[in-house]
């Protein structure tokens, strides 16, 4: 049999670990938990001597390289509240973890469609691959207008509204600089959310500014994020801190937005904190800080 750490599953979670991460987090950590449960269920079978050590080797692994990717980071925990139940049941809690997150995106466009009425202008920020989900889901049923703001240097706008014109939608590239010029002709904002805390969301750098320059002119702002995504206080300012070596992410007050779109329904910002707040830590997580 084939040394462990030369089987398909576990190469796939390194190269999880060492490579960026798609527009998509969820597919991502679909996929490593996929990984994760093909790797408990080897184990079990050819190299049982190998359990957990294995498995704490590869969850510290993602969280040294992907502490500001929260699905990684909550699969993470998962595996370490689920390690003592033994390799069955953590192969069973993976396998439930990868249905939910391949589903998320699709069950958060249904949630989030009827947000967009026919005929209204939506600003998007940033490249979510749920976001884009939902626009091209909604494009289904009605018609309107996007404007996705380039989100320079990365332009994962850029590459956000090629798709969605691919996809068939009317849509344009906004400068980041002109944003403020097209927001009072804006019906509602519609970004994704790279994790979700207690009293803040973690997104692209600029959504701060957007939700702050947003909420005077009355203009709604919603949040797209998987129950995946929310992470508990300690987790979440890990999360905020690996975002911001790059410059990449930055934290927004959860009170400057209307309301978080997840799999439960459309939360208003106190109800999505409150999901944060009632999520299981790992002290094996609490540890490694």
């Amino acid at each position: 049999m084939t040394e462990w750490t030369q089987w398909p599953s576990w190469r796939r979670l390194i190269a999880i670990a060492r490579a960026p991460v798609a527009r998509s987090a969820a597919a991502t950590g679909a996929l490593a938990a996929a990984s994760l449960a093909e790797l408990v269920e080897g184990l079990e079978e050819y190299a049982p001597e190998a359990y957990p050590g294995a498995l704490r080797t590869i969850a510290g692994e993602l969280l040294d390289h992907c502490a500001a990717v929260a699905p990684l980071v909550s699969l993470v925990n998962t595996v370490y509240l689920t390690l003592d139940g033994g390799p069955d049941a953590l192969a069973a809690e993976l396998r439930r973890v990868e249905r939910r997150m391949a589903s998320s995106a699709g069950i958060l466009a249904r949630v989030g469609a009827p947000l967009i009425e026919e005929g209204g202008i939506v600003l998007t920020h940033g490249g979510s691959g749920s976001v884009q989900a939902l626009l091209v889901y909604a494009a289904e049923s009605r018609r309107f207008f996007v404007s996705c703001v380039a989100t320079l240097p990365e332009g994962e706008g850029i590459e956000l509204a090629a798709d969605l014109a691919a996809a068939g939608l009317a849509v344009e590239v906004t400068p980041d600089d002109q944003v403020s010029e097209i927001l009072p002709d804006i019906d509602l904002v519609v970004v994704g959310a790279d994790a979700i805390g207690p009293r803040q969301l973690m997104s692209s750098a600029g959504t701060a500014d957007l939700a702050a320059e947003a909420r005077p002119l009355g203009v709604p702002f919603y949040v797209l994020a998987s129950v995946d995504k929310v992470l508990p206080a300690p987790l979440f300012e890990r999360a905020v801190a690996a975002g911001r070596v790059h410059g990449r992410y930055e934290a927004t007050d959860l009170k400057l937005v209307t309301a978080v779109v997840t799999e439960q329904g459309v939360l208003d910002p106190r109800e999505a904190g409150g999901l944060a707040e009632d999520r299981e830590v790992s002290p094996a997580l609490l540890e490694a800080d």
